[in-house]
């Protein structure tokens, strides 16, 4: 039976999209989030649960044009980060996410191929550089995969362990009783085996700036984004993604956060587009004002 994803795309184009589909959805994972340039203190802690999903049914292709794919992907995602306040200047963080993926052919066409499970597990440290109104941080992190089997159409992750090293700066506004943080860094896979279908390695880059409305309202934008390098060996295009959007945060206390947001393709090459939607709590405790990032307290600087 002819489907539907078939009689809507040509043939040429159809073997091109099939045989990429899985490249696509696994370059397509939610960028690293850093940790961030203002580091916990010993008996410290910041704890996260996010919640996200969205809804892919075009990409970019190598041209940055954004053909249909004539599927649509979802995903769901839980997600439990924590950064501890370990040594003095040192702060141990790790995260686990918990997803759900799928493949739909066609309006009212039930899923096929889901995944659901662990992805990747991520832990690091977070090093003290600077810190003050000025704040520098150095990170390192260690990704490995969580036993998801990686060859199947719709993977939960690339199946590769990988490094991840950041520079995290953070700078207060108390003009405007706001703040700016930006991060840039790099993304090595550390066990590739040399196979065409060995993933790339990446720079990373992003940014957040913050500006409180009252003493709860916190309204800040984000931007996260990713460049491939290409490797000769590898079967899988390099891609560019970068997104960008709004979140609203509101501090309960000095412990508690509620938070939603978004974040949108706004341009990139070998990607899905993608509109991600994300709600979340998080609970902290550290002696940081509220103009540190997102880490402190209510209290004025």
């Amino acid at each position: 039976m002819t489907s539907i994803f078939d009689a809507a795309v040509p043939r040429a184009r159809r073997i091109a999209i099939r045989g990429c589909l899985a490249f696509l959805f696994v370059l397509s994972v939610p960028v690293v989030a850093t940790a961030g340039p203002w580091v916990l203190g010993p008996r410290e802690f910041q704890s996260e649960v996010r919640g996200s999903y969205f809804s892919a049914n075009t990409f970019l292709d190598d041209n940055g044009e954004r053909p249909p794919l004539g599927a649509t992907f979802e995903h769901r995602s839980l997600r439990w980060a924590n950064e501890l306040g370990w040594k003095k200047r040192m702060s141990f963080r790790f995260e686990i996410p918990f997803e759900n993926q799928s493949r739909i052919l066609g309006t009212g066409v039930q899923p096929e191929n889901t995944r659901t499970g662990l992805s990747d597990l991520l832990v690091g440290f977070n090093v003290r550089l600077i810190d003050g109104t000025t704040a520098l941080s150095l990170e390192a992190d260690w990704k490995a995969p969580l036993g998801y089997n990686a060859d199947l159409l719709n993977p939960l992750g690339n199946g590769h362990q990988e490094a991840f090293g950041a520079l995290n700066l953070g700078i207060t506004i108390p003009a405007i009783q706001g703040f700016v943080q930006a991060a840039g860094g790099y993304r090595a896979v550390i066990d590739s085996h040399d196979q065409p279908d060995d993933p790339n390695n990446n720079t990373l880059a992003s940014a957040d700036g913050g500006v409180w409305l009252g003493s709860s309202v916190l309204l800040s934008g984000a931007y996260r984004g990713q460049f491939e390098a290409e490797d000769a060996q590898s079967t899988i295009p390099a891609s560019t993604e970068h997104l960008a959007g709004p979140q609203v945060l509101y501090r309960v206390d000095d412990f508690l956060d509620v938070f939603a947001g978004s974040l949108h393709t706004v341009s990139g090459k070998n990607v899905l587009h993608r509109d991600v939607y994300y709600v979340g709590i998080t609970t902290h405790k550290t002696h940081y004002d509220r103009l540190r990032g997102f880490v402190g307290s209510k209290k004025r600087s």
